[in-house]
C-alpha cells in the first residue's frame, strides 16, 4: 500500500497540536516500513517561501521521504504516481485544489479533523485573514472524503449534529503520546504549601484557551495555588490565593524536567476535542482535572486516574481543590493509574488503528 500524507510538516523543533500528530503518525509509519512520503506546501513564513514557489515550486527533504511542493506540481504528482490513500493529516487552505481535480487523481481521500472551526475561528478579522477559505476546506473534507476520522467522541458528535455522517465513515481514533513519555521514573511530590497546577495557553490567540474563565475559578478556592501557565501570556492577574506563572513552550525533553515537581494539569470549560498535552502529562504522572467539555474525558474516571468537574457551576471545582488540598483523595494511587494512558494511547498502538482504517478502505 502506498500512502500519501498531505498537510502542514511545520519548521522548528516546537509546533501546535496538530502538526505534531502528523509528525508522529508519519515517524511511526515509516519507522514500520510501510510505503509512505509526506507532501505539504510552501507556506507563507517558511524561509524559501515565494508565489512562485507557491504555484511552481518543487523541493525535497529528509531523503526525499518529505517533499514540498507547489500547487501545480502538487496536482501533478498525485496524477502521476496513483497512491493508494492520500490522507489530509491537518487542515490547509492549499488542500482545495486536491478537490478540485478530485476526478483525475484516482486515490481513497481520507482526513484527520483536529478542530471544529466553529467554535475556534475568531470573528474578528474574518474577512482580513480570510477565514472563509478555512470554513471551505472543513465543509469539503466533512463531504467529499471517503473516510474521516476524529480523535475524540466529542469532536465526533459535534460534526455528526450538522453533517449527519453516515455509520462505516468515519473512525474514532485518539491522538498518541510519544515514546519519550513512556516509563519515566517519577513519584507523585508531595503537596505541601500549595497546589501545583500546569495549563497549556497555546503559542497564538487563534483560539481561546479559557485561562481567564478559569482564573476566576480558582480564585474562588480556599487553598493556595501556583498556576504555570505554558505558551501565550493572557491578561489574568494574581490574587491572594493564586499565583500565575507564565512559561514559554518547551521541547518535549524540556517539559518532562519541568514538570517533575507539579501535581496536576487542568482544563478550562472551553471546548477542546482531546488535548495531547493533558495525555503527556497523565504519562509523567500529573493527575487530570478536566470536565465534561473536553474530549479526553472519554479516557478518564473520577476519582480513579484524575478528577472530572461541572464546568456549568461557579462552585464545583474550587470546592475539588479544597477537598484535595484537605487530603481527601488518595493522589499516589490516582496519579500511578493516570500514568496508565501512555498504555491505551502510545503512538505505536495509534499507528495501527490508522493503518487498520487504510486496508479497509482499499478492500
Amino acid at each position: 500500500m502506498r500512502i500519501a500524507l498531505i498537510g502542514r510538516f511545520e519548521e522548528g523543533e516546537i509546533v501546535a497540536g496538530p502538526e505534531r500528530v502528523t509528525r508522529e503518525l508519519f515517524a511511526e509509519l515509516k519507522r514500520k516500513n510501510f510505503q509512505t512520503i509526506f507532501i505539504e506546501y510552501f507556506f507563507s513564513g517558511y524561509k524559501n517561501s515565494s508565489i512562485f514557489k507557491k504555484l511552481f515550486g518543487k523541493e525535497a527533504l529528509n531523503n526525499n521521504s518529505i517533499i514540498r511542493l507547489g500547487i501545480f506540481p502538487l496536482i501533478s504528482f498525485l496524477i502521476k504516481e496513483k497512491y493508494e490513500i492520500i490522507h489530509i493529516v491537518n487542515l490547509q487552505r492549499f488542500i482545495l485544489f486536491l478537490f478540485l481535480v478530485r476526478p483525475f487523481i484516482k486515490s481513497h481521500y481520507i482526513a484527520t479533523l483536529h478542530g471544529f472551526l466553529k467554535y475556534e475561528i475568531p470573528s474578528k478579522n474574518y474577512l482580513m485573514k480570510r477565514y472563509f477559505l478555512d470554513l471551505w476546506v472543513e465543509k469539503l473534507v466533512v463531504k467529499k472524503c471517503e473516510l474521516l476520522i476524529f480523535p475524540s467522541k466529542l469532536l465526533f458528535e459535534t460534526f455528526n449534529k450538522r453533517n449527519k455522517i453516515s455509520e462505516g465513515r468515519y473512525r474514532i481514533i485518539p491522538n498518541g503520546v510519544s515514546e519519550i513519555f513512556k516509563f519515566q521514573n517519577t513519584n507523585f511530590p508531595s503537596i505541601e504549601n500549595s497546589l501545583r497546577i500546569v495549563f497549556y495557553n497555546g503559542s497564538g490567540d487563534e483560539i481561546n484557551k479559557g485561562l481567564d474563565e478559569l482564573s476566576v475559578l480558582l480564585k474562588k478556592a480556599k487553598c493556595k495555588i501556583e498556576l504555570f501557565v505554558l505558551g501565550r501570556k493572557g491578561e489574568v492577574v494574581s490574587s491572594d490565593n493564586t499565583e500565575i506563572i507564565y512559561r514559554g513552550l518547551k521541547s518535549h525533553q524540556e517539559m518532562i524536567g519541568f514538570l517533575k515537581d507539579k501535581h496536576f494539569v487542568i482544563k478550562s470549560g472551553v471546548f477542546d476535542t482531546f488535548s495531547i498535552f493533558v495525555a503527556e502529562c497523565m504519562s509523567l504522572g500529573l493527575v487530570p482535572i478536566v470536565n465534561q467539555n473536553v474530549g479526553i474525558n472519554e479516557f478518564i474516571r473520577h476519582n480513579v486516574n484524575g478528577f472530572i468537574f461541572n464546568h456549568s457551576s461557579s462552585t464545583d471545582l474550587p470546592d475539588l481543590l479544597n477537598e484535595i488540598f484537605g487530603g481527601k483523595y488518595d493522589l499516589k494511587l490516582i496519579s500511578a493509574n493516570a500514568k496508565k494512558i501512555y498504555e491505551v494511547v502510545n503512538w505505536n498502538r495509534i499507528s495501527e488503528r490508522y493503518y487498520e482504517s487504510f486496508e479497509r478502505l482499499i478492500k
